[in-house]
């Protein structure tokens, strides 16, 4: 039963930590990998074939779970990094429009009874 727990535990470990550095394609190569290691570990250990086949996919849904997990935390931590990174600074951003100073100008140039503010 060691065995079993071990095997649970190991694999949402290695789902987790794919989940926070990796991106999904690379439970291409561990699941596999997470199959091949628990059902040998589950054979040596003398259980028998249904007991390690359902162990062995209760080891891919955890991985799988964790891996989910993982993805979640890694994926709030872009947006807060993001977030972050976009401090207002009192500055224009690039994307702002060039000309309205200008058409203030404009406008107060086409009123001519409106009086220019006095000089300080």
């Amino acid at each position: 039963m060691f065995v079993a727990l071990t095997a649970l535990a190991a694999s949402a470990l290695l789902g987790l930590a794919v989940g926070l550095l990796f991106r999904v394609w690379a439970n291409v190569v561990v699941a596999p990998i997470i199959a091949f290691g628990s059902a040998t570990a589950l054979a040596a250990d003398g259980f028998r074939f249904a007991e390690g086949v359902l162990i062995t996919v209760a080891c891919l849904v955890a991985s799988q779970a964790a891996y989910l997990a993982g993805a979640f935390l890694a994926f709030r931590s872009d947006v807060t990094d993001a977030l972050a990174d976009d401090v207002p600074d009192d500055q224009p951003g690039e994307a702002r429009e060039h000309g309205i100073g200008n058409q203030h100008e404009q406008e107060r140039g086409e009123h001519p009874s409106r009086p220019s503010p006095p000089e300080t």
